[in-house]
C-alpha cells in the first residue's frame, strides 16, 4: 500500500477498521469496514483486497436484510441440478457473469430472482421448464432431472401397490394419492405407504 494520498499528496494514509453506513431501499445499514484513510485530508479509499472485502460485506448485509439466499446456498442449488453458471443466467434472463457475482458474494440477487431460484430449487419441473425455455443443452442436468422423474415413478408405484394391497381403494382415492406422492417427491418430502 502506498502511503501517499492521491487526493492531497501527503504521506499520511493508514489502514483502519471503521463503521461504514449505507442505504438500501428505505433502510440504513452499517458494516465494519477495512479502509485506507488519509490523516491529512480525510479521504477514504480502498486499496487492494479492501475493495473486494467491502463489496462482499455490503452484499452480505443486503442479503441478511432482505432474507436472500447466501452465495453457498446458490452454489448448492446450481450443483444439485448440475447447472453451469451460464445455464442459470440464461434461465433467469440475467446478464453474463451475474450468477458468478452472486455466487462469489460480490452482488446480491434481487428479491424477484431469489424467489424464482427458491422455486426452481425445490421444484424440478420448474427447473426443467426454465432450462427448456432458455434452450439449454446440458446432458448432466438432463440426466439428474430424468433420475428425479424415475424416483417419483418408482415411489409412486411402491406406495400405490401397498395401498391397493391393503384393500381396494377407489380410483379417485388412488389418483389423489398419486398426486400427493408426486408432489412429495418433487419437494423432497418423505412418503410412506398407508
Amino acid at each position: 500500500m502506498s502511503d501517499i494520498c492521491v487526493e492531497c499528496g501527503h504521506a499520511t494514509q493508514t489502514e483502519q477498521v471503521a463503521p461504514f453506513e449505507f442505504r438500501h431501499g428505505q433502510k440504513t445499514a452499517t458494516i465494519q469496514d477495512s479502509q485506507t484513510v488519509c490523516g491529512s485530508c480525510g479521504t477514504v479509499s480502498y486499496v487492494g483486497e479492501q475493495a473486494s472485502r467491502h463489496e462482499r460485506a455490503v452484499a452480505a448485509k443486503i442479503r441478511e436484510m432482505d432474507g436472500l439466499l447466501s452465495p453457498e446456498e446458490l452454489r448448492n442449488i446450481r450443483i444439485k441440478y448440475a447447472f453451469r453458471q451460464t445455464d442459470l443466467e440464461a434461465m433467469l434472463s440475467v446478464g453474463p457473469k451475474t450468477w458468478t457475482r452472486w455466487e462469489r458474494g460480490k452482488v446480491p440477487q434481487s428479491k424477484a430472482a431469489d424467489t424464482l431460484i427458491r422455486v426452481l430449487s425445490t421444484n424440478p419441473d420448474v427447473a426443467r421448464d426454465l432450462m427448456q425455455g432458455a434452450g439449454i443443452e446440458n446432458p448432466a442436468a438432463a440426466a439428474i432431472l430424468a433420475d428425479i422423474d424415475e424416483d417419483a415413478r418408482r415411489l409412486a408405484t411402491e406406495v400405490l401397490q401397498a395401498d391397493i394391497a391393503t384393500g381396494s381403494p377407489d380410483a379417485g382415492r388412488l389418483a389423489a394419492r398419486a398426486v400427493e406422492i408426486v408432489w412429495a417427491v418433487r419437494h423432497g418430502a418423505g412418503m410412506k405407504a398407508a
